[in-house]
Order: structure tokens, then C-alpha cells, then sequence
């Protein structure tokens, strides 16, 4: 269809619909949506209507089949159900780096597993000198987080004055730290295990893996064998939201066709729709439109579930699920009171000293360590400088930090109220000395 032949709605919208399209994929607009989230979170909780936020998060949702019943609060669905997601596509993404990311080269893997590893234990260690032997020492794990949306968010304010590897840098660094959060949450803040369960679930996701093997590609096959895994997990005391990353290592990261046939298999099909360019109808002519299917099939199959999951997901978990948790789990009442409160009591002052001295202690000295000793390497224009912003920048634990506090404090409303307002207290004093900090070693 000519550009002559379209009408005035179909010319206005596709000369609306680019810059929309940049706007909704740019990293900018996902930090934008999770800092609304929390800013009405916060208001909503805040405000007159606070009873109304209330009813909200504990509203009962549920489904009846029969004498079958399934009933859960709004907060729990989306903290046990649609975080699962989001750890799914974390999992997709950290298969991707090991495979053939930052992680894939041993000393850029080396250095960033040093630093994760310095910016995760200084945290916990810092918490544990403010609650140690305290009933609030469960939440060491609360510091070790980094929020990789926020953290890139706040680092475009100075991209500018900053090398593209740097983002490259802290993203890995925050995909190593993902993976000891997982490995926290699964060991340390797990319930009563229920032994039937949690094997089921293994046996299932060692049957993925099998699938994998014998190339099965079928999204729908892995889709109704991962929900009974999610059942299992969810029964078994581990949390579910590990099934998420277990599944996300099965996928398949192979493409089922390989480049060469790829083209030859291509060049086939389009060239028998070239013949008859002029007389091709994909809506009446069912054979035009079997060609067209066949295109398509060719280009599926050589492309990877894992990619093509990734990208199907992205825009959903940074659109929708993370600012739906944040909406739900971030309203805390913030007064002068609970302020000075939080920040006198060992969980408030173990969040914020491990979230903003934590972490920048810990990476950059790893990372000194690492370059004195040559155990690893920084990535090309990016120096030592540029890690200390880094480290700074990566106490904003916003996202994992809160997930860490909920669990680590089920049931105990007055400590989870101080760990969140410590979690955020420190995610803006983070944000805003490692903006600072930026900003000023790239003026000199």
C-alpha cells in the first residue's frame, strides 16, 4: 500500500506510532513507571484514603470450581504468582550473559563475580553489626540487593558523562547479584520444607532440561509443564518465585535451524512468492497465505525460545508487574515520627549503612583487590573512578531489597514498616551521592 493510499488516520498514526514506540522501550520509561508506582504508593498510603490502600492490598481474590477453592490476597498473587515472571525473565537473562555475555569472558567475569561478591557480603556484614543476636537479624539479606531498573534509570541522568560500558558493567554486576539474592532466598528464607513437593518440582525441571536436549521448541509444552512446577514450588516452602529462574534455565538458547539452511530455506519460499509478486493475496488465496506462514515458520525456527521469550517479556515485567509491586508493596507511612523511628532502630540503621556504605565498600575494594592482583580486568574507557559512582549508584536495592523485607518479615508489620523506609531512605541517598559523584569527576 502506497503512502498515497492510506488514509488520514493510518498516515497520522504512523507518524505517531515511532517515537511512542522508542519512548515505551527505553530504559528511562520503565525506571519512570516503577518511580510513579511508588510515589502514588507512597501518597495513596499517606493520604486520607489510606484505609481505602489498605482494603486494596488485602483484597481476597480467588476462584471456585465446585467445592474447590482458591483464595489469596492481592498482594499475595502478585508477590508469589507475577513476580514469578520477573524472575523468569531475570533467569532468561542471566542464561543469556553466561552464555554469551559479559559473563562469558573469563576476566570479565572473574571481576564482576569479585565485586558482586564484595558488594553482597559487606551489606549482610554491616546489617549483622547493627541486629546480630537481635530477632531482626533475618533481614541481612535486605542490604545485599541492588535494583538494576533504578540503578540504570538514575544512571541516564549522567549518561552523557559516562562510557556505554560502564552501563554495560553495572548491569552484569547487578545480574551476579541477582544471582546470590536467588540463591539467598531459596537457602536462608525458605519455610518448612515439604520434601514431596520440592521433588516433584525437580523431577519437572529436569524433565525441561531433557526437553531441551531432544530439541522441543513448543512454547505451550513448556508453558503448562512450568504452572505445575510453580503448584509444586509454591507447596513445597521454597519460595515460588525460584521456580521462576529454575524454568528460565531450562529454555532452549540453540536455534533449531542453522544460518546456512536458514538462508537456503528462505531464499526458497521468497523467491516463489517473487514470481508472482503481482498476483500474491495472503486474504484470499489460501496458498499465498501458506507461503507467508512458511516464511514465518523458517524465521522461528532460526531464532531462539530464549531470545524471543526475553523480548516478549520485557515490556510486560517492566510496564506492568514491577510497577504493580511497587504500587502494592511500597506504601509505607512516612512521617517525622516513623523517620527518625527507622533511622534509630538497628534494622533502619543496618539497611541504610549496608545499602550506602555496604556496597560501596565492598565493590570498590574488591575491585582494587582485582586490579592489584590482576584477577580481572575493567571493561575498555571505563576506570576506577567510574566503579566508585558505580558502587554508590548500586545501593539503590529498591525492587529486591523490598521483595527480601517481606519475606524476611512476614507477619511482623512494625519491622517490615522500618525496612522499608529504610530501603528507601537509602536508595535516594544512593542515587543521589553516585549522580553527584559522576558528575563531577567527568567536569574534572
Amino acid at each position: 500500500m502506497t503512502n498515497n493510499a492510506k488514509n488520514l488516520l493510518q498516515r497520522g498514526l504512523e507518524n505517531i506510532q515511532p517515537p511512542l514506540s522508542s519512548f515505551i522501550r527505553a530504559q528511562t520509561t520503565s525506571s519512570l513507571f516503577l518511580l510513579l508506582s511508588t510515589i502514588v504508593a507512597l501518597w495513596w498510603a499517606n493520604s486520607i484514603y489510606s484505609a481505602t490502600y489498605v482494603d486494596l492490598v488485602h483484597t481476597p481474590i480467588g476462584m471456585f470450581f465446585g467445592d474447590f477453592e482458591f483464595k489469596a490476597s492481592l498482594k499475595h498473587i502478585i508477590n508469589d504468582g507475577l513476580m514469578v515472571i520477573f524472575f523468569f525473565l531475570l533467569g532468561l537473562e542471566i542464561k543469556r550473559e553466561v552464555l554469551v555475555g559479559d559473563l562469558a569472558e573469563p576476566e570479565n567475569r572473574r571481576m564482576l563475580i569479585f565485586c558482586a561478591l564484595g558488594g553482597m557480603i559487606f551489606p549482610a556484614l554491616i546489617y549483622l553489626l547493627f541486629n546480630y543476636s537481635l530477632d531482626s537479624q533475618i533481614g541481612w539479606g535486605i542490604p545485599m540487593a541492588t535494583d538494576t531498573a533504578f540503578a540504570l534509570g538514575v544512571l541516564t541522568i549522567v549518561r552523557k558523562h559516562i562510557p556505554a560500558s560502564l552501563l554495560a558493567f553495572i548491569v552484569g554486576l547487578a545480574i551476579v547479584d541477582d544471582i546470590g539474592a536467588i540463591l539467598v532466598i531459596a537457602i536462608f528464607y525458605t519455610e518448612q520444607i515439604s520434601v514431596g513437593h520440592l521433588s516433584g518440582a525437580s523431577a519437572l525441571v529436569a524433565f525441561l532440561v531433557l526437553a531441551n536436549y531432544a530439541g522441543i521448541r513448543q512454547p505451550m509444552f513448556y508453558i503448562i509443564i512450568s504452572v505445575v512446577i510453580w503448584l509444586l514450588m509454591l507447596n513445597s516452602g521454597v519460595h515460588a518465585t525460584v521456580a521462576g529462574v529454575a524454568i528460565a534455565l531450562t529454555v532452549p538458547a540453540r536455534p533449531k535451524l542453522a544460518a546456512d539452511k536458514l538462508l537456503n530455506k528462505a531464499k526458497s519460499k521468497i523467491s516463489s512468492l517473487q514470481r508472482s509478486a503481482e498476483t500474491v493475496d495472503v486474504l484470499a488465496n489460501k496458498q499465498d497465505h501458506d507461503k507467508v506462514l512458511e516464511v514465518r515458520d523458517v524465521a522461528e525456527r532460526a531464532s531462539t525460545p530464549l531470545r524471543r521469550w526475553e523480548d516478549a517479556l520485557e515490556l510486560p515485567v517492566s510496564l506492568f508487574i514491577l510497577p504493580l509491586f511497587a504500587l502494592i508493596n511500597a506504601g509505607v507511612v512516612v512521617n517525622l515520627n516513623s523517620l527518625v523511628d527507622s533511622l534509630q532502630h538497628p534494622i533502619g540503621l543496618g539497611i541504610i549503612s549496608g545499602l550506602v556504605l555496604g556496597k560501596f565498600i565492598g565493590i570498590t575494594s574488591a575491585c582494587w583487590l582485582s586490579l592489584r592482583f590482576k584477577l580481572g580486568s575493567l571493561p575498555n574507557s571505563v576506570n576506577f573512578q567510574h566503579i566508585v559512582g558505580a558502587s554508590l549508584i548500586t545501593g539503590i536495592g529498591f525492587t529486591m531489597s523490598t521483595f527480601i523485607a517481606t519475606l524476611g518479615f512476614a507477619g511482623q508489620a512494625e519491622q517490615l514498616q522500618y525496612a522499608k523506609t529504610a530501603i528507601l531512605i537509602a536508595s535516594v541517598i544512593a542515587a543521589v551521592l553516585g549522580t553527584l559523584y559522576l558528575k563531577i569527576i567527568s567536569s574534572k
